[in-house]
């Protein structure tokens, strides 16, 4: 390059670089944009620690547009006044007979559940959340008939039919999976162009299908190549999902304290199909690997906190190895049928443990029922276009009185 042309070379640099600066100068000056986000973000552990000992049974459930609790049945939820952590600036309210009143404390009457409005600091953005203190209710069957949509995109998020004092309710609490996590992706713009989502055709009514998805360039750029549809008894946390150090598996939060009882085995119906093309996570063809699919259900320890009720789940880097697991039951050689598959898989005792019936009665058991499109998909390697169907699955018990 001549001098001439770096002269102009440096000068053309210069002005490009402040003609850039300007508006970042310019925001400097300006006041700061009032926040337009109006999310709960948390529940205020101070409140928590002053409710009665053992109203509250585990983590609290904190969805897009839910909040969920998980009770003990003798609790008494008729006045009730939960407090939130809440995105800076913004606020929390409800309606009282058409009136909108601080929703901060607020005492309220949670045998059903109750709707909050959070408005975001600029005063134009709002969501409404509904919140529940739902009674406890033990895991025994579910046949994935009732769903309802979420976020956005109104992806798939199932309802557990629970039986309480001679009525039926549905419950958020108990079944989440990775879609809030594959809509970062920006790849879907329907319900049904997401990993799990129902469709017809199952052995009674409707069923989950579970398939093993690409997640763009997006998760390429994060070392996340694939999405492996899933459900699961827990709660998964979107706002841990994206972490490039194991943060999909660490927002995994499995199981809840519905053991029924001493678990005898995990049954229900299945049929899969492996993709063509197995790759790992930097997207290496495996030549001659097959995709797995997998069906388990894990019962482990708990230690309640008594002062708020809460406990250490198990997540995607422990749910199988932990020291924690009291017993497991695993579908091991799934195969492909191609039509519905009856299993019926024994749960084993682990860890030289055996069923604890104290520590059962003081919710020392939590229980976790676990389906994916692909077995390691948690790290990334599978098979896109995996696809896993399952209905009606139940736990047998051994019923034990608390």
């Amino acid at each position: 390059m001549t001098n001439c042309n770096v002269f102009w070379g440096k000068r053309l640099f210069y002005v490009s670089f402040l003609l850039l600066s300007l508006p970042l100068f310019n925001a400097c000056i300006k006041d700061e944009a009032a926040n337009a986000e109006c999310d709960i973000t948390g529940v205020d552990e101070e409140w928590l620690k002053s409710l009665p000992e053992g109203t509250i049974l585990g983590n609290p459930n904190i969805q897009n547009n839910s909040v969920s609790f998980l009770c003990n049945p003798n609790a008494d939820r008729t006045a009730l006044d939960p407090r939130f952590t809440l995105t800076p600036g913004a606020r929390i309210t409800y309606l009282d007979k058409g009136v909108e009143k601080d929703g901060h404390g607020a005492v309220r009457n949670f045998t059903t559940p109750q709707i909050y409005t959070v408005i975001a600091e600029d005063q134009v953005w709002r969501k409404n959340y509904e919140v529940a203190f739902l009674p406890f209710v033990p895991f025994e069957r579910c046949s994935f008939e009732d769903y309802k949509g979420e976020g956005k995109r109104g992806y798939h998020k199932w309802l557990q039919p629970c039986e309480y004092n001679g009525y039926t309710f549905m419950s958020d609490y108990c079944w989440d999976s990775g879609n809030a996590g594959y809509a970062l992706t920006g790849m879907a713009t329907v319900p049904e162009q997401f990993p799990t989502v129902s469709v017809e055709g199952g052995v009674k009514g409707r069923c989950v299908l579970m398939t093993t998805l690409s997640t763009g360039s997006f998760g390429k750029n994060l070392n996340m190549p694939i999405a492996a549809g899933n459900l699961f008894i827990g709660s998964f946390d979107v706002s841990k999902a994206a972490s490039p150090t194991g943060g999909a598996r660490k927002a995994t939060k499995f199981g809840l304290q519905m053991a029924a009882g001493e678990p005898i085995c995990l049954e229900g119906y299945y049929k899969y199909t492996a993709g063509p093309t197995f790759t790992d996570i930097h997207q290496n063809v495996i030549e001659g690997r097959r995709d797995l699919c997998d069906i388990y259900a894990v019962l482990y320890e708990v230690d309640p906190d008594p002062a708020t009720g809460k406990i250490t789940p198990l997540n995607g880097n422990d749910v199988l190895s932990s020291d924690r697991i009291a017993a497991l039951a695993r579908i091991a050689e799934p195969g492909e049928p191609q039509q519905w598959k009856f299993f019926s898989e024994p749960f084993v005792y682990q860890n030289g443990k055996s069923f604890d019936e104290e520590r059962f009665r003081r919710n020392g058991y939590s229980i976790a029922v676990v389906m994916t499109s692909s077995r390691e998909g948690a790290y990334f390697e599978g098979s896109v276009g995996s696809t896993l169907y399952v209905d009606e699955i139940e736990i047998k018990w051994r019923e034990i009185h608390r």
